[in-house]
């Protein structure tokens, strides 16, 4: 990605980077709105498999209307990257919110982050979409009412189809699954 501009967004700065791309304040000039662009490494467009589970869980992730869910504007490919556009949500992730405060929360708003973390999820399954990487750095708390959001449906899968998932891979972040999985005794939840 260039450093100032990808297709018709203005890149304002880095918002994050982790394994799956970048995440860059943007102005998008043909809304004229400033947005959450995460933009994907080049060599994931590039496989086949991956390009059609990302379309599809995309397709499905931009369709969840949740409070709790950040909306997905658009999403596609721009000069041989993937992307998605999504709203802007002003706050920070429960893993730094929790260092802040500490490295507790009082027991009162865990559950009041569980609650809202719960109804994202419960929005997702009803559309047959998995999460598959709900850790604290995916749970964004907005700034101005500790209003929660779950994010970062990128690895999510649907539930009636596992066959993109290569056999041996695993998808989401070791420290946060199951110990089930580890097992391979996982059920149909």
């Amino acid at each position: 990605v260039g450093l100032d501009s990808f297709g018709h967004y203005e890149l304002r700065g880095v918002l994050g980077r982790g394994g799956m791309g970048q995440v860059f304040r943007a102005y998008d000039v043909d809304t004229d709105r400033i947005v959450a662009l995460k933009v994907l490494p080049t060599h994931l467009a590039q496989d086949d498999e991956f390009q059609q589970r990302f379309r599809r869980e995309a397709r499905i992730a931009a369709s969840l209307n949740d409070p709790h869910v950040v909306p997905i504007h658009s999403y596609g490919e721009i000069d041989g990257q993937l992307y998605v556009d999504m709203r802007l949500v002003e706050g920070r992730d429960l893993e730094h919110y929790i260092a802040e405060n500490g490295g507790r929360l009082r027991a009162d708003r865990a559950v009041a982050v569980i609650e809202q973390v719960a109804a994202a999820l419960d929005s997702a399954r009803d559309m047959g979409l998995i999460h598959r990487d709900v850790k604290p750095s995916n749970i964004l708390i907005t700034n101005a009412r500790d209003f929660v959001y779950l994010i970062d449906f990128g690895i999510a899968r649907t539930a009636a189809d596992t066959a993109l998932t290569r056999a041996g891979h695993t998808m989401g972040t070791v420290a946060y699954m199951a110990p089930e999985r580890f097992k391979g005794t996982t059920d149909h939840r």
